[in-house]
């Protein structure tokens, strides 16, 4: 094996044998003479034999570390927000809310107007004339607006029972007749012939010209009108409505009870088309539970303008519930924002206190 040697005087680079190691070689160009040093790999192979040092593993450096902790807290706040945003989502997933019952059907109602399916809003609401809608979006049920009524229907049952032995409803004038006419027309004779001989003394007043008797002639012919006109003759004696005989009812209705009765005088026809047969007709002695609720959502009309912005509509939505009877929710009602209510009697919640004036032999209702 040669070694490589460069001259200290000429700097020429020239061989010579592995074994004049040690020894002073002459220059082939100068001729100058210089020792043979040992090879580099023998050095440190002879120095790595005789050291008993082992040196430390290297440190990672500060400078690599540190984009390493930075990348981590990235991931981490990125991690974190991310949990908070999809929390509400994680959340309804793991424990899911129901949809509401009456937002769905609202929806189905207004659905079905926009794809104009006329038998699938029948099967969701009573409106004879539902509005022409080409499109809807955001449903939204108040609940603060709900009106749940609750109570035994065995006091209007029992109302009913006195009140189908006594009178007949004329859908004609949408007012109850006395099924037995000779009691109203035998009552009203008696009440003629009392203000006949009333009306004998007044004359008699008249005819004596003072001006003493003429006044109190005039008072006792208004107060024989007056009772013929609130008595025998009144309205709700001979044709009364439902209204009148609920209130007039004895013994009286519950408070709750009342209101039903008399929310129905006020909507015959809603309740008719609700449960599809007379609400005078139910039999029942259970608990009854009367359900209504609004809904507003944004439509715009089939006929407006394309570029017509959305418009409230007001939905009124009614469920009525009684031993084996499910109506389920019903869209009743259908406004737009700026048309009048429906025009309808209020079902007042308390009983009332007017006196009844009755003749000895008729029945109480």
């Amino acid at each position: 094996m040669s070694i490589r040697l460069t001259c200290a005087s000429c700097h020429a680079t020239f061989l010579t044998a592995d074994d004049s190691v040690g020894r002073r070689v002459a220059c082939p160009k100068c001729g100058a003479k210089q020792v043979t040093p040992k090879p580099v790999a023998a050095i440190r192979s002879a120095v790595t034999e005789e050291s008993v040092f082992v040196p430390a593993a290297e440190s990672p450096s500060r400078r690599r570390l540190r984009p390493v902790w930075l990348g981590l807290f990235l991931l981490v706040s990125t991690l974190a927000v991310a949990m908070v945003v999809a929390w509400p989502t994680i959340q309804a997933w793991l424990h899911p809310v129901p949809p509401d019952p009456i937002e769905v059907v609202a929806s189905t109602f207004l659905r079905s107007l926009t794809e104009e399916k006329p038998e699938e809003t029948q099967k969701v609401s009573i409106v004879d004339e539902p509005p022409a809608i080409r499109s809807f979006q955001n449903v939204r049920h108040d609940p603060t607006r709900d009106r749940p009524l609750k109570g035994s229907f065995r006091p209007i049952a029992r109302f009913h029972e006195r009140l189908n032995k006594s009178f007949e409803y004329n859908t004609e004038i949408g007012r109850f007749q006395p099924r037995d006419l000779l009691g109203p027309a035998a009552e009203t004779l008696d009440a003629l012939h009392a203000a006949k001989a009333e009306q004998v003394e007044t004359a008699k007043k008249i005819a004596s010209g003072s001006p003493d008797d003429l006044f109190d002639a005039a008072e006792a012919m208004a107060s024989t009108f007056e009772k013929l006109a609130e008595g025998a003759l009144a309205p709700k004696k001979l044709i009364p409505t439902y209204k009148q005989l609920v209130e007039d009812a004895k013994p009286p209705l519950p408070a709750t009870e009342r209101e039903l009765a008399l929310d129905f005088g006020a909507n015959r026809e809603t309740w008719d088309q609700l449960l599809k047969r007379p609400f005078p007709t139910l039999k029942a002695d259970g608990p009854y539970i009367l359900d209504r609720a609004e809904v507003t959502a944004m439509i715009t009309d089939r006929l407006g303008s394309s570029g017509a912005p959305p418009t409230p509509l007001h939905l009124k939505l009614m469920r009525f519930r009684l031993e084996g009877i499910d109506t389920g929710w019903k869209v009743i009602s259908a406004r737009r924002e700026g048309e009048p209510e429906p025009v309808a009697e209020p079902a007042e919640p308390t009983p009332s206190t007017e006196p009844i004036h009755r003749s000895p032999g008729e029945s109480a209702q």
